[in-house]
């Protein structure tokens, strides 16, 4: 079995741990530690530890009945709490599963109620190192990295490791038996026992286990059809997984009510009566009802979640286009098991029983990366630097990621006021006619309705333009033209646009220096940054600063080059007068001017006129604002660092990517600035970024980095780009050749082709 060490090196575990580190970090921050589950599970935990069924639902009461996870749980705490929580449907559901509370248990004597967290967290830490190992095995220590990083950067499934319910541990019992699986390795019967034993413990632990038998079964039945073969390495893993997973199930069914005095479910019943209620229909004429409304329910929360959505939609390309390979087959029949037992059960939950299968998710997503990025690939088309399956990759990701905006975006806010009744003076209109045409377009919006009275947000006047904080007339005036054509819609065009230039500027640009798979990366990357990207759809100049700023990345004088200080010049100056935290650009040449400076020993070196023309624009923008009014913009204020700073982390805590590329930036940065411009760069823009919005005294969320969130992000992509390359080989390591096979092995000698199938 591939080993820690060898799976990955000691800087790719020291980053996937400090992702994990995040992910458990901003799952705290986003999310309860407790659901009404969990009531249960900690009854239960104190029962086994020797309290009365009376005394260890008291203190379960005691602990849980005033937490936010509880809160709106009217059914939690019924008058006979003390007795039910060991009795009837509770004993039937809680009773077979074992596992966590009796795990649980040392926990709890030790640290109280919340050592009840301890077993999930475990749980999610041994599947991300699970997924890792076998990873590895298949493809490589690259596309472990690659893996790890998939399965921790969703919050809808990181969250669930520091909940004190089941799926903590459901996750490592779904991960670590794939390690025994005829996956790029020969097998033996000790691999078949564990195999079982870990099914079994699974079962113990949440019913939603018989998932990965199922999926096992699926996959015997696809190689049996694609290699006609009934006896294949599969077989045993199959029959005894589903034929132990069966019997289990049934002792369960049977065992529980003797012990615990529980009742059938009967949720069949529950069923016909919640379909009947809600459609109308029973039976088998309620399944397409039932299913339209788990999937739209979850699909309604899981879009707020761009990693996931993003790693579903890779899932299911990838079982489509690779429908020969085992690892489809997990994952197709994973997916399909649980979905069915989610519908039958009747309850939109929001991915949460989806998610302990996300590591075969991730897998089967990794093997088509695997298989486009595999060396040596003929075939391909290259534009611009990339090729066509790179394209179609940051296509996909970018179609998807608008449409989720399009769902879940009212596209408009308060600056939009600004901006389209300035659309309309650049069209001609006086300016009571373009206030009058502005309410009418945009009095309607979800923004406006919500607390947007005169003098809140509505004024008479809009042209007083210091209201809005930014000396912004270049986003309104490129708009008025398709604001003439499309009315208060017009204001996206110039959003979109800026959006897909963004793209290929920072695919061009890191494709240039990295290579083809850093260009893709940092494009997806920049596109799932949803608190960033969002503004792709919204009528704001945010986008077009952004767009801006990586057009000075290609006029500035890295790695030697000589730069074009006439260009950047014009694209700064449009900056500044697009948005007020643009001057961070200033402070980005500002620090890396001053690590050539140390480096070249001399004041006088490229990046000095880049400093002065920034730094004078910026001088000559708030000086204009402070004679022509409609031109100033919010430069000071009270400043404010704590209450800032925390609303800050609150509206960034929801994005994963970009916490993860703001932390990785603020760690590396530091220390690769002296050899690195854009390191130097992306210190100085986060620098300046938090100085300016202190300063304001005016919390913006991930807005105040936008302006130099190319920068942040190339530096961070630099930086996974040189470790990247310090990892294995790209090839997998071959199969260890066993001498004992008790079970019929896998061919010894694989084709590359038939490997990357697996």
């Amino acid at each position: 079995m591939t080993s820690l060490r060898t799976a990955l090196t000691l800087r790719g575990w020291l980053l996937l741990g400090a992702l994990c580190a995040l992910a458990v970090t901003l799952a705290l921050a986003t999310n309860p530690q407790y659901g009404p589950d969990s009531r249960i599970y900690l009854a239960w935990t104190y029962w086994y530890l020797g309290h009365s069924p009376a005394d260890a639902a008291q203190l379960s009461y005691d602990y849980l009945h005033n937490d936010p996870g509880l809160h709106n749980c009217w059914t939690c705490w019924r008058p006979d709490f003390r007795t039910s929580f060991f009795t009837g449907q509770y004993a039937i559901v809680v009773g077979p599963r074992l596992l966590l509370p009796v795990l649980s248990a040392p926990f709890v004597w030790l640290l109280g109620p919340s050592g009840l967290l301890v077993v999930p967290l475990v749980g999610y830490a041994l599947a991300v190192l699970a997924t890792v190992v076998l990873a590895s095995r298949l493809w490589g220590q690259r596309w472990a990295l690659v893996a790890g990083a998939l399965l921790l950067l969703p919050i809808y499934v990181s969250r669930w490791s520091v909940v004190g319910q089941t799926e903590g541990p459901a996750f490592a019992l779904v991960a670590v038996p794939l390690l025994f699986l005829p996956l790029a390795r020969r097998t033996t019967r000790k691999h078949v026992v564990w195999y079982v034993v870990l099914v079994v413990v699974g079962l113990l632990n949440r019913q939603f286990a018989v998932a990965l038998p199922a999926a096992v079964g699926a996959t015997w039945l696809l190689v049996a059809i694609r290699d006609r073969a009934l006896r294949n390495p599969w077989l045993p893993f199959a029959f005894w997984g589903n034929a132990v997973a069966l019997v289990v199930l049934a002792a369960q069914m049977l065992v529980t009510p003797l012990l615990f005095g529980g009742d059938d479910l009967a949720l069949s019943a529950r069923f016909g009566d919640l379909a009947e209620d809600m459609f109308g229909a029973r039976g088998v004429t309620a399944v397409a009802d039932v299913t339209r409304f788990v999937i739209v329910s979850d699909l309604d929360r899981v879009k707020y979640d761009l990693p996931l959505t993003m790693l579903l939609v890779g899932a299911t390309i990838s079982v489509v286009l690779r429908y020969r390979s085992e690892l489809s087959a997990l994952a197709a029949g994973a997916f399909l098991t649980v979905s069915a037992i989610n519908i039958y059960e009747f309850w939109p939950a929001g991915f949460r029983y989806h998610a302990p299968i996300v590591p075969i998710l991730v897998l089967a997503v990794v093997a088509m990366l695997a298989e486009w990025w595999r060396p040596g690939r003929v075939g391909v088309r290259w534009v611009a630097g990339l090729p066509a399956h790179a394209w179609a990759t940051i296509g996909v990701v970018t179609v998807t990621c608008l449409a989720v905006f399009a769902s879940r975006s009212s596209f408009y806010g308060r600056t939009s006021l600004f901006h389209l009744a300035w659309s309309y003076r650049f069209l001609g209109l006086s300016p009571a006619e373009a206030t009058a045409r502005t309410y009418d377009q945009l009095s309607s919006q979800p923004f406006f309705a919500g607390g947007c009275t005169e003098g809140a947000c509505w004024q008479a006047d809009l042209f007083q333009h210091a209201a809005s904080a930014d000396p912004n007339l270049v986003y309104p005036l490129l708009s008025a033209l398709f604001v003439a054509m499309f009315g208060a819609p017009g204001l996206l065009v110039v959003p979109v646009l800026a959006f897909l230039v963004t793209i290929v500027l920072l695919a061009r640009f890191a494709a240039q220096r990295w290579g083809a798979l850093a260009g893709t990366a940092t494009a997806v990357a920049f596109v799932i940054c949803d608190r960033i990207a969002v503004s792709a759809l919204a009528g704001s100049a945010d986008m077009l600063t952004i767009a801006l700023c990586c057009g000075c990345l290609f006029t500035l004088p890295l790695d030697g080059r000589r730069g074009r200080l006439a260009g950047f010049g014009v694209l700064v100056g449009l900056m500044l007068a697009s948005r007020a935290p643009a001057v961070a650009i200033v402070g980005a040449v500002g620090v890396a001017w001053l690590f050539a400076w140390r480096s070249d020993r001399s004041w006088r070196n490229p990046w000095l006129p880049y400093l002065l023309v920034s730094a004078g624009l910026s001088a000559a923008v708030v000086a204009l604002g402070r004679v022509v009014p409609f031109l100033d913009a919010r430069y000071s204020g009270h400043p404010r660092f704590g209450s800032v700073l925390a609303a800050d982390l609150t509206a960034l805590a929801g994005d994963s990517v970009l916490c993860a590329v703001l932390v990785l930036a603020i760690v590396t940065t530091p220390w690769r600035a002296a050899k690195h411009s854009l390191a130097a760069l992306a210190l100085g823009g986060i620098v300046a970024a938090i100085l300016f919005e202190v300063t304001t005294g005016v919390p913006a969320g991930a807005r105040q980095f936008g302006p130099v969130f190319p920068l942040i992000l190339l530096a961070v992509m630099g930086m996974l780009a040189g470790l990247f390359e310090r990892l294995g080989p790209w090839e997998a390591p071959p199969p260890p050749q066993d001498d004992e096979t008790d079970v019929e092995p896998a061919e010894p000698a694989e084709s590359p082709k038939r490997v990357m199938r697996t």
